[in-house]
């Protein structure tokens, strides 16, 4: 068993097994090795293995039924966008996340501003006020902050933006909550409410903008004061 605690192993055996699936090498549809099988293909622990299939069941790969093993998912478009999870997990450079962000959230703000719909608009404004109440409760209204800017990929419409939103939703929960009780709440809140208004007023311009200024600043802070994921 001690094996599976040395550095690499977990994450070396769930990266051999992911890759299989992507090579159909264990066909759509199919069943598994067992468990044990797996201990001996791979020369690890069941524990090893396990978790190896917890990750590869939550990524949607794979699906257990009980009492009858674990069997190979179809995959389509998102699980195959999926196989970018690992990059998420292993990645500790504070200044890709938060350069992706600007890149990507800045263009699904745009698209939420033309998108919108007054439900969406009242649930946004409705998140913004939970935040106003929390600012006293960094952690909790870090959870605020990440659900409010996957509310605004959700308004967007875009299955892809959603679903890379939902891909690197973990390491998007470790560094909000990094950056929130960093910086405090003030700033963010004060974006967020110029983000709501210009989604609002449907102009996609100023929302792009808006949203990018609001990472940026994130950026330009995390570097002054090395802040690190």
């Amino acid at each position: 068993m001690v094996e599976a605690k040395k550095p690499g192993v977990s994450d070396r055996i769930f990266q051999e097994m992911k890759q299989m699936i992507f090579e159909r090498k264990w066909e759509p549809g199919s069943r598994l090795p067992s468990e044990q099988a797996m201990c001996e293909i791979f020369g690890v622990s069941r524990v090893t293995v396990r978790n190896a299939l917890l990750r590869l069941n939550a990524l949607g790969l794979i699906e257990t039924h009980l009492g009858d093993g674990s069997y190979v998912k179809k995959l389509d478009t998102g699980t195959r966008i999926n196989n970018l999870i690992p990059v998420a997990y292993l990645e500790q450079d504070i200044n890709t996340i938060l350069e992706f962000r600007m890149e990507v959230e800045s263009g699904a703000c745009a698209l939420a501003a033309r998108k919108a719909t007054k439900k969406d608009v009242t649930g946004l404004k409705r998140i913004l006020k939970k935040m106003l109440a929390l600012q006293n409760d960094l952690d909790v209204l870090a959870l605020m902050d990440l659900e409010f800017h996957y509310s605004i990929a959700q308004i967007s419409r875009n299955s892809l933006i959603i679903k890379t939103y939902e891909i690197v939703g973990d390491i998007y929960g470790r560094h909000m909550k990094r950056m929130v009780n960093a910086m405090g709440g003030d700033l963010g809140v004060y974006y967020h409410k110029r983000i709501v208004a210009a989604i609002e007023e449907r102009n996609s311009a100023v929302a792009r903008e808006v949203m990018y200024e609001h990472i940026y600043k994130n950026l330009e802070f995390a570097n002054s004061k090395g802040v690190y994921l």
